[in-house]
C-alpha cells in the first residue's frame, strides 16, 4: 500500500512537472494574446506602492519577464497621475520601447506642490522621444503649467501624433486663461514644428482657434467645450459653422454648448427664429454630429447646417439628440438624407388637453410629410411631447410610400392625439406598401387621456399590435427601457470620441 501511494504521488509530481514545462514552453503568440485580453489599464497599490499591468505582468516569472521585457507595447502607456512623477521609472520604460510608438497623460496629481519642477521633470523626459508620441492628453493641470507644456512643444516636431486632448480645470475652463494685464497667451503647440497625422483633437475650455486654423484639414474628430460663454443660438451655430469651414475632413464632431440657460416654454419656437437664421454652410464628410445643450441652441445649431453624410445626430450622451418639430422644414429641404434615427420634440406637454395645444403645432407639422420623405435610411423614430391632432398627421405621413421605407421602431414618450386603432392602421398600411419594411417594434409611454376611441376599439387594436409587432405600453419608461437605437442597435458608445 505504501509503494502504490509512493507511485501516485510521484506521478502527481511528474503531472506537475510537466503542466509546469507546458507553461514555460507556451509560444510567445499565445502569451502576447493572453496578456492583451486580460490588460488592465487602471492602477493598482500593493502595500502603499503604485503598480502597472506590465509591471506586474513581468513579475510573474522569468518567462514571462523575458516576453514582456521584450514587447515594446507593453511600456508604451505613460501615466503622470502621482503626486511624485515617476521619472526614473518611465526612463527604463522608454528605453524598452526601443522608438515603437507611446501614449502620454498627464494630470493634475504632480502639480499640487513643487509643480514647475515636476513639469519641467517630466518634459525633459519627454521631449528627447517626442518623434514617436502617439497620443497626449493634458488633464485639468495649472495653468501655468499648461503654458510651460505646450510652450516647450512650439518647435518640435512629431510625425507620429494622431490624438490630442486638452482638458481645462473645472471653473476655469469657460474663463479666459489669461490674468488681466498680461500679455494674450493662445494654446499654439508645435507653432514652428509639425504634426502632420493629428487626427482626433478634444479641448476643454481651451481656445481653438490657431490648432483648427493649422491643423484642421487633417483632423477626423473634434470635440470642443468653448473656452469662452457663447450668449446666444446664433453664436453657437456660427462657432459650429467656423469649425466645420476650417476641418473639410472632419468625420466625427461633439460640441459642448456653454452658455445662457432658458427653460423650455410653449412658445419656445417663436423665440427661436425671432431672428432670421445663418445662411446654411454644407460640410460633405461629417457622419456623426453630437451636441450638449439645452434645445434651443439645439435646433437653431441643426437649422444652420447641411450635412449629406450625417448618419446620427446624438447628444452628449451618446443617445438620439432631441430636435424641435420647427426643424422639420430643414430636415424636409434633404439635409440630412443619411440619418439611421431621428427624435422629435413638441412642447405639448403631458395629459395636456386638446385646448392647451400650442398655435404652432399645426404649422410645424404641416412640413412632417416632407421631412420624413427626405429619410430614407431611417431605421428609428421617436416623437415626444407631439400632439398629432386627433389623428391629422400619423397614418398619413407614416402610412404612405416614400415615407421612411426602412423604418423598424416608432417610439411615442407622452405623445398625444392619437388612437391604438390609428397605430394598427399605421402598421397595417406599412405591411401592405411595396418597397417599405414593416415595422418591428412599436412603444408609447404615457397614454394620451384624450383618447377618443371606445374601450373594445382600444382591446382590440392592442392584441392584433401584439401578435404583430414587439409592443411596449407603459405609462413612464427609464432610459434603459426606450432602449435607444444608436446605442443598443448601432452601436454608439456614451463618448463617441474616446
Amino acid at each position: 500500500m505504501l509503494a502504490l501511494d509512493t507511485g501516485v504521488e510521484n506521478g502527481r509530481s511528474s503531472q506537475c512537472s510537466t503542466q509546469a514545462c507546458r507553461i514555460n514552453d507556451l509560444p510567445y503568440d499565445v502569451f502576447y494574446l493572453l496578456l492583451v485580453m486580460c490588460w488592465d489599464d487602471t492602477q493598482g497599490y500593493r502595500g502603499g506602492k503604485e503598480d502597472h499591468f506590465p509591471v506586474i505582468a513581468s513579475h510573474v516569472c522569468r518567462i514571462w519577464r523575458q516576453h514582456a521585457i521584450n514587447t515594446p507595447s507593453f511600456w508604451a502607456k505613460l501615466t503622470f497621475q502621482s503626486k511624485i512623477p515617476q521619472l526614473e521609472k518611465y526612463q527604463v520604460w522608454l528605453a524598452r520601447l526601443k522608438d515603437a510608438p507611446f501614449d502620454v497623460h498627464i494630470g493634475w496629481q504632480p502639480f499640487t506642490s513643487a509643480s514647475i519642477k515636476h513639469a519641467k521633470g517630466i518634459m525633459r523626459l519627454i521631449m528627447p522621444h517626442i518623434s514617436h508620441i502617439r497620443s497626449l492628453r493634458v488633464n485639468n493641470v495649472p495653468t501655468k503649467i499648461l503654458r510651460l507644456i505646450f510652450d516647450r512643444l512650439r518647435d518640435a516636431n512629431a510625425p507620429l501624433l494622431r490624438t490630442l486632448r486638452v482638458d481645462m480645470p473645472s471653473g476655469r475652463a469657460r474663463l479666459n486663461p489669461n490674468p488681466p494685464g498680461k500679455k494674450k497667451w493662445e494654446l499654439k503647440p508645435f507653432h514652428r514644428g509639425q504634426m502632420p497625422n493629428l487626427r482626433k483633437l478634444q479641448l476643454d475650455g481651451t481656445p481653438h482657434g490657431y490648432i483648427t486654423e493649422r491643423f484642421g484639414e487633417t483632423l477626423s474628430a473634434f470635440k470642443i467645450t468653448p473656452g469662452v460663454r457663447v450668449e446666444t443660438p446664433h453664436g453657437h451655430a456660427k462657432f459650429i459653422q467656423e469649425i466645420l469651414l476650417r476641418a473639410p475632413n472632419l468625420r466625427g464632431l461633439g460640441y459642448h454648448a456653454v452658455g445662457l440657460y432658458y427653460p423650455d416654454t410653449a412658445h419656445e419656437e417663436r423665440q427661436t427664429f425671432h431672428n432670421p437664421l445663418l445662411p446654411p454652410v454644407t460640410h460633405s464628410s461629417l457622419e456623426a454630429l453630437c451636441i450638449e445643450g439645452n434645445r434651443k441652441d439645439t435646433d437653431v445649431i441643426i437649422c444652420s447646417l447641411r450635412l449629406p453624410q450625417a448618419r446620427c445626430l446624438a447628444d452628449g450622451y451618446g443617445g438620439e439628440l432631441l430636435l424641435g418639430l420647427c426643424c422639420l422644414q430643414t430636415i424636409g429641404l434633404g439635409s440630412f438624407p443619411k440619418l439611421v434615427s431621428l427624435h422629435l420634440g413638441g412642447s405639448r406637454r403631458p395629459y395636456r388637453r386638446p385646448q392647451a395645444r400650442d398655435p404652432l403645432n399645426s404649422q410645424n407639422l404641416t412640413h412632417l410629410l416632407h421631412a420624413l420623405q427626405a429619410v430614407p435610411e431611417l431605421r428609428a423614430l421617436t416623437f415626444q411631447h407631439v400632439d398629432f391632432e386627433d389623428g391629422k398627421y400619423l397614418l398619413k405621413c407614416l402610412g404612405s410610400a416614400g415615407c421612411c421605407p426602412k423604418l423598424e421602431w416608432l417610439t411615442l414618450l407622452q405623445c398625444g392625439g392619437y388612437t391604438m386603432r390609428e397605430l394598427r392602421e399605421v402598421v397595417e398600411a406599412r405591411q401592405q406598401l411595396n418597397g417599405v419594411r414593416p415595422l418591428t417594434r412599436l412603444a408609447a409611454h404615457g397614454w394620451p387621456i384624450d383618447d377618443y376611441s371606445s374601450r373594445e376599439e382600444h382591446e382590440e387594436a392592442r392584441n392584433w399590435l401584439r401578435r404583430m409587432v414587439d409592443l411596449r405600453l407603459k405609462s413612464h419608461c427609464t432610459d434603459e427601457e426606450r432602449a435607444n437605437y444608436l446605442r443598443s442597435v448601432e452601436g454608439l458608445d456614451l463618448d463617441v470620441f474616446e
